[in-house]
């Protein structure tokens, strides 16, 4: 990662990771000879905390004597503009922060602080929402910054290392407190509304009950997956020569093809490994491409000509006579086509085709009038919802309950009874719990949602534009 004659920039958030970071590659520094600088970002959520973490990083490099920049984003109002997540938000915000310092300080590398804790964290989140080999990997010790913080048409050379993955978050503050260095605490950290910190504070201190060596035994099965993932990324190349090609269109949009007959004779392994690879260079980036949209393309294999399926960042796939052609919306289809959404529960949801959701939790004694029979405003029983909401286009195995005695039909024949077209349906907005559809927006609601005497707290969601 480091070696004499190099420049480094340090991500210094203030917290103990990142100050460990800091000290210790201060000190590397010293004995290798290479540049060091540090950059901190305001996310612009937290208020007086978040400005004296900066003050904090700011003193803590003039005392040292490390060059400094410091950069304020407006996370809130990127989430509301694009409808990311908070989360997506800071981290496209942030690296881009990043970028801008490498180049004043014509820095190559970037240095974070992810850690074993990290790591664990980031492999449990992409189980949970569906992965493959690869998520499991974890994080890479080597990457390269996101094209999201890339200006339009720019490609980074500036990598991101991340030196402090070989260690836990207890060895990082036993070190710091050793040293007599103090450091800030991020009170987001313990709001358990986001994903991670639900994994970091709930889970993973379960499986260390379980085994107290749960985080570096995951971090040694990370490293051999990634391993294995590269071993699988060159056969999988490999053994789909002659099984797809890309094109590029009138409009000079460009798509890939996947020719059927020859994908066929790919082993099964192979060819779900070869789709991801496709779906990444199809997208552009690999980022929100699950194993749940690799198996949606992979089952198109073996559809009739015209089927088609919806994918993240405005991708679809369509079943064409001799194979699977996967392009990215453009135009009037590109503002119909949005990527997964978790609902916010209170709070607003933005969708990239611009649709807005705004939520509420109602106490039904505090709230007694008529249900609302609005096509745009729905009510449900918010007791009864089992999973995470999401907003979502459909996907294979959607339904709904249609009579008060558990009655259900496939979203696929709701589609068909209702005789909306075949083109339409992989672009309408459905709310749900799982499987279970709990609205298709426009449309009915799921009667297992619906409020009744036993109803004791109302979600409210209002489709706002």
């Amino acid at each position: 990662m480091l070696e004499k004659g190099c420049r480094v920039v340090v991500g210094l958030s203030g917290g103990a990771d990142s100050v460990c970071l800091l000290l210790l590659l201060q000190r590397m520094s010293r004995e290798t000879g290479f540049f060091l600088a540090a950059v901190h970002v305001e996310h612009g959520i937290r208020g007086e905390e978040s400005h004296k973490d900066a003050a904090f990083a700011e003193n803590l490099c003039r005392e040292r004597k490390i060059p400094f920049e410091s950069f304020s984003v407006d996370v809130p109002r990127r989430s509301r503009e694009t409808g990311e997540s908070p989360e997506e938000a800071a981290r496209v915000l942030r690296y881009g922060c990043f970028r801008e310092a490498c180049r004043r300080f014509r820095a190559d590398s970037v240095a974070v602080a992810h850690h074993a804790g990290d790591n664990a964290e980031t492999m449990l989140f992409h189980l949970a929402r569906g992965t493959g080999i690869r998520g499991l990997g974890g994080i890479a010790p080597v990457g390269r910054l996101p094209e999201k913080a890339c200006a339009e048409g720019e490609s980074s050379a500036c990598r991101i290392i991340r030196p402090l993955l070989c260690v836990t978050r207890d060895e990082i503050e036993a070190w710091l407190s050793g040293q007599g260095q103090n450091w800030r605490t991020d009170s987001t950290n313990t709001d358990t509304s986001y994903s991670r910190n639900r994994i970091r504070g709930r889970v993973l201190p379960e499986l260390e009950q379980v085994n107290a060596q749960a985080v570096p035994h995951m971090r040694e099965a990370a490293q051999q997956l990634r391993e294995a993932c590269d071993f699988l990324d060159e056969e999988a190349w490999r053994a789909g020569a002659g099984a797809w090609e890309e094109r590029v269109g009138q409009d000079s949009a460009r798509s890939v093809c996947i020719f059927i007959e020859p994908f066929g004779k790919i082993h099964p392994c192979l060819q779900k490994h070869l789709l991801l690879l496709l779906l990444g260079r199809a997208a552009g980036s690999r980022k929100d491409i699950t194993a749940l949209h690799v198996g949606m393309v992979l089952e198109l294999t073996k559809m009739e000509t015209g089927r088609r399926v919806s994918l993240p960042g405005g991708m679809s796939a369509r079943r064409t006579g001799d194979g699977v052609e996967l392009s990215r919306a453009t135009g009037a289809e590109r503002r119909t086509s949005f990527s997964p959404r978790s609902l916010q529960i209170p709070g607003e949801t933005m969708l990239e085709n611009g649709l807005r959701i705004r939520t509420e939790i109602r106490n039904v004694t505090d709230f007694l009038q008529e249900i609302p029979k609005k096509t745009y405003t729905k009510w449900f029983d918010y007791d009864k919802i089992r999973f995470n909401v999401q907003l979502r286009t459909r996907r294979s195995g959607d339904y709904l309950q249609i009579d008060a005695d558990g009655g259900h039909k496939s979203l696929k024949k709701y589609f068909v009874d209702e005789k909306i077209p075949r083109e339409d349906r992989d672009r309408i907005c459905l709310l749900t719990d799982a499987d279970h559809v709990m609205w298709v927006v426009g449309y009915r609601i799921s009667e297992a949602y619906k409020v009744d005497g036993q109803t004791r707290h109302i979600l409210q969601v209002e489709v706002i534009s």
